[in-house]
């Protein structure tokens, strides 16, 4: 079974030979110390959002992480440019804001201006990446719209917006999701496998707005959104999801990733989940750099052993694999996954 298999079958609640392994991203760094070889993927985006490197030397450096790890997808980014002067975490949470740009109607008039969705430049790169893929899974990584509205406005910007003028949000978000809407069939004709829809919209506390507001501005504009979507969805939240994940389950995704797992418990979210929307995570990145490989092979080992009888889950870390993590840690979760993601036959 090839990867790409694997993925798009465990996605769609199909038989699998063994539990995918996917990332969002894996550090050059540590990537480096585990291959044993210089890794440059170059995470970094350009101004416009598409990934500064060639589509090939993109997919070439991925699969090169992927045959020592035994990892099932490379990422192609796709994401709308974001307006913002500087980017950071949250002192308590893995949600990056930004320095936003765009706080009022000027800002937006003479800022927000998105890139040709049919860009050359952007198409070539595309093309080439997913001539290059091989058997693994080619996911395009996109934002829905809400995630790179709160970047572009920023934290406090967004919230003052909340109160003195809703209608700015609603100009940014539309704008956000409608160039998306228009991205989508770009994609699927491109030749990606899956799409992957990262929005940061929660605190370790819990969502950044209210399940009422988010129900009635953010859900209707992203639904149309997902609509469009013919191959199998992914989509990502980091923070405690818990107060809106009976709506944010109304994507109509295939997943949902990574259930941050010292806010959230991926053994209840699995119960209150309809059974056709899987799981992706959540291998505790706290644990990855400061934990022991054992401690971590037990949780790999008890992920599988309660979540794989599932048949659509897919293992991860709980967001990503940063350079910080022990090696040892990493290579402690690549022969678990081995060891006991395997279906019996």
């Amino acid at each position: 079974m090839t990867s790409k298999e694997r993925v798009i079958l465990a996605l769609n609640k199909k038989p699998v030979d063994r539990v995918p392994w996917i990332e969002g991203i894996v550090g050059d760094g540590i990537a480096s110390k585990i291959c044993e070889e210089t890794i440059n993927v170059d995470w970094s985006v350009a101004p416009d959002g598409t990934p500064i490197k060639s589509g090939a030397e993109l997919a070439e450096e991925q699969k090169k992480v992927n045959r020592v790890f035994g990892k099932d997808n490379i990422n192609f980014n796709a994401f709308a440019p974001i307006f913002a002067y500087r980017m950071k975490k949250l002192d308590d949470s893995p949600v990056v804001v930004g320095d936003g740009m765009i706080r009022t109607e000027e800002n937006f008039e003479k800022i927000f201006k998105l890139p040709p969705i049919d860009d050359p430049i952007f198409i070539k790169n595309a093309r080439e990446f997913i001539s290059q893929k091989e058997n693994y899974c080619a996911i395009a990584t996109i934002r829905l719209g809400i995630g790179a509205t709160l970047l572009s406005m920023g934290f406090e910007g967004f919230s003052y917006a909340l109160v003195d003028n809703p209608d700015l949000i609603k100009k940014v978000h539309n704008g956000y999701a409608e160039w998306t809407e228009k991205l989508i069939p770009i994609l699927e004709d491109l030749g990606f496998d899956v799409i992957w829809a990262f929005d940061d919209v929660a605190f370790n506390s819990g969502p950044i707005f209210s399940p009422d507001f988010y129900k009635k501005e953010i859900l209707p504009v992203e639904k149309k959104v997902t609509e469009k979507i013919n191959i199998p969805l992914i989509i990502h939240s980091d923070g405690n999801m818990s107060p809106l994940l009976d709506l944010w389950i109304q994507l109509k995704p295939n997943a949902i990733h990574p259930i941050q797992p010292d806010v959230m418990d991926i053994y209840e979210v699995r119960e209150k989940l309809p059974e056709n929307i899987g799981i992706v995570g959540n291998i505790d990145m706290d644990l990855l750099v400061h934990g022991m490989p054992k401690e971590v092979e037990d949780l790999v080992k008890e992920r599988m052993e309660r979540l794989k009888p599932t048949g659509n889950y897919l293992i991860s870390s709980s967001n990503s694999l940063t350079d910080d993590m022990k090696p040892d840690n990493v290579k402690a979760m690549i022969l678990a996954i081995k060891k006991y993601g395997k279906y019996e036959e």
